[in-house]
């Protein structure tokens, strides 16, 4: 037997990698995520976003994304693509102080990315936002998902609270919907 039969060229190893992302995306169907984040935790939770934000100029929204269609996945489309994707979306980009900041959990590819805008992240050093992306995978890898979204709540509103405090408690409105979205 020569030596070339266990060679394996990079093209091979990464459709290797991208066939078993596939199937993880495929495990992760979203009545099987919903068991994970029930309804009225998921409510309760987007009450509580509300209610941080009148504590700070920030506008925070979350995303459950279960897991991406197949095309998506076969054409590599990777978990900070997908998060801006979102942040456009929603406008979370369109707040009159450019505070928004978006939570976007792929559950299928285990990862938590956090997009903020302009006038956030010019204050916070991306390293607070990935000590925030790290606790909450890790109460995730844990089973806690509730938990995770709230400490991941919590870490964000206190970030915003020290770097972008609201004077006047209560003085602006709500710009962008709280609830948070599974899908």
């Amino acid at each position: 037997m020569s030596k070339d039969f266990f060679y394996y060229t990079k093209e091979h190893i990464l459709e290797k990698n991208r066939l078993k992302r596939l199937w993880q995306h495929w495990l992760h169907p979203r009545q099987r995520v919903e068991r994970y984040f029930p309804t009225a935790d998921l409510q309760r939770i987007s009450d509580e976003i509300g209610v941080s934000e009148q504590s700070h100029q920030g506008q925070i929204r979350f995303v459950i994304e279960s897991r991406y269609d197949s095309t998506a996945v076969l054409q590599g489309l990777d978990t900070r693509t997908r998060a801006w994707q979102w942040f456009g979306e929603l406008g979370v980009w369109n707040t009159e102080h450019n505070s928004g900041v978006l939570v976007y959990i792929s559950f299928a590819d285990h990862a938590v990315e956090i997009v903020a805008d302009r006038g956030i992240a010019a204050k916070v050093a991306d390293g607070q936002w990935q000590a925030v992306c790290q606790n909450m995978l890790g109460s995730f890898k844990q089973a806690q998902f509730v938990e995770g979204l709230e400490l991941g709540l919590r870490q964000i509103s206190e970030i915003l609270v020290d770097n972008l405090p609201r004077h006047e408690p209560g003085s602006s409105e709500d710009e962008l919907p709280n609830e948070i979205i599974l899908r």
